[in-house]
């Protein structure tokens, strides 16, 4: 029955995140999570799938259709003016819920974020410096449509195994940040890790 019950929310999501992001013209991607919902006992499927799941349909539709379907608790973070700190406070949390310290701010890094993520947005593309890479640096790269917030974001790169060991890195001491906007109205952040 779990499985069933599992397999069913998972196509069921699924199905809703590729119908959306077809007819949105959005992408798939991973955002905040949401609690648990009500409907789903609390003791079937695991909370971490379900967020997971729930977290990909949302970042695949519009928050102007969640809006017009009523929902509150999807509304996506507003990415307008506090973007960076955002960015820096989740990661921030992260890293010390993990027990390790926060990052220091590093002006050489931001230019040379800054002036990748420039590049990348022009390009509409996602690609790695791979210049800042051989000097020992880490990297963490995303792209998504503005009605991704911070957490979103974030979220991005902690549900992708190399990103994620980029944000844990105990050996890392500080990070720069880019952030740009493509002329089609993506988002795109660069984060850049110095030892």
């Amino acid at each position: 029955m779990i499985t069933t019950m599992r397999s069913r929310l998972v196509a069921s999501l699924a199905t809703i995140a590729v119908t959306s992001a077809t007819l949105m013209g959005g992408g798939a991607a991973t955002a905040s999570a949401q609690a648990l919902p009500s409907f789903i006992p609390q003791n079937v499927i695991p909370q971490h799938v379900v967020d997971g799941l729930l977290s990909q349909a949302r970042a695949a539709v519009p928050a102007e259709v969640w809006a017009a379907a009523g929902s509150t608790e999807m509304g996506y973070q507003n990415v307008s003016g506090g973007l960076r700190d955002g960015i820096i406070r989740e990661i921030d949390s992260y890293r010390v819920a993990k027990g390790l310290g926060t990052l220091a701010p590093n002006a050489g890094l931001d230019a040379e974020a800054q002036t990748w993520a420039d590049r990348l947005a022009a390009e509409d593309a996602v690609y790695h410096n791979t210049a800042l890479l051989s000097r020992g640096h880490g990297e963490n790269i995303v792209a998504a449509g503005t009605h991704c917030g911070a957490v979103c974001l974030v979220d991005l790169w902690k549900n992708s195994p190399g990103h994620n060991d980029n944000l844990v890195d105990p050996g890392y001491r500080s990070a720069g940040m880019g952030i740009a906007y493509s002329a089609g109205g993506k988002v795109f952040v660069v984060h850049d890790f110095a030892y």
